[in-house]
């Protein structure tokens, strides 16, 4: 007697993708992911589609490949924040917050988006409301400048003509100019200041970090409330992130 089998639904073919995505290489063409998935083209063009507008997966202009988007990436950060996830990085952020008293964490650029990984925020009157997960504006802040300045310059260029920005505080930066004249100093630097960008009162420190192939994907950032010896802190801070550079690197891809 023949089983009856339950109708492959389109959630179940996203998750087949979804696997699949999560495999090394972890990126495929489309008659790869085919050929792996068992759904016909004609299906999986139409999946594809909608996951990549909704976030979920990104198609690469170079090799015209499919990966994890940053919204699945947010998905699965916001799944270990909820429990007390340790790592090989969150033990040396641990270390930078203690030595500094102050709150640190590390934010990646996935595709076009930046998106908080870990953050370590100690007691403090401000709260930042730093999150894992959280995405990040490209015109202020630590991650958004640090992690922006070393994208695609052209790319860059295109992005900020289609965005206006709000000034949120004092000193947030809103017109392309100062926009890419601040990445230019990031990068001729190789540290990103961030003073009341984004609120008042709070300062914050960060470096980039180069993965294994060198790009830069990666800041780390101390942030801190602005007092009289705040000028000082900056380069105290700097010098003690530069520390650990190297630590961290060795963990990202």
């Amino acid at each position: 007697m023949a089983k009856n089998l339950e109708p492959v639904t389109s959630i179940d073919k996203a998750a087949r993708i979804f696997q699949q995505l999560c495999r090394e290489p972890h990126e495929y063409r489309i008659t790869e992911l085919a050929n792996l998935t068992g759904i016909n083209r004609t299906s999986l063009h139409r999946l594809l589609k909608a996951l990549e507008k909704n976030g979920l997966i990104i198609k690469t202009e170079r090799n015209k490949t499919y990966k994890l988007g940053p919204m699945a990436y947010e998905m699965g950060s916001v799944y270990l924040h909820s429990f007390k996830f340790r790592d090989n990085i969150f033990p040396i952020l641990d270390k930078i917050s203690h030595e500094s008293q102050e709150s640190v964490g590390i934010a990646i650029r996935e595709g076009e988006k930046i998106i908080s990984l870990y953050e370590i925020e100690i007691d403090q009157p401000l709260k930042m409301n730093y999150r894992p997960g959280l995405l990040y504006p490209m015109n202020r802040g630590c991650y958004g400048k640090c992690l922006m300045a070393y994208y695609n310059r052209k790319r860059v260029s295109e992005m900020l003509d289609q965005m206006k920005f709000e000034k949120v505080c004092l000193n947030t930066l809103t017109e392309k100019n100062e926009i890419l004249k601040e990445y230019e100093k990031i990068r001729k630097q190789g540290y990103v200041v961030s003073d009341e960008e984004t609120f008042r009162y709070a300062v914050g420190v960060g470096i980039p970090i180069p993965g294994s192939d060198l790009t830069i994907k990666s800041c780390v950032a101390i942030s801190f409330l602005k007092s009289d010896n705040y000028k000082e802190k900056i380069e105290e801070f700097k010098d003690m992130l530069l520390k650990y550079k190297d630590e961290i690197a060795k963990y990202m891809l």
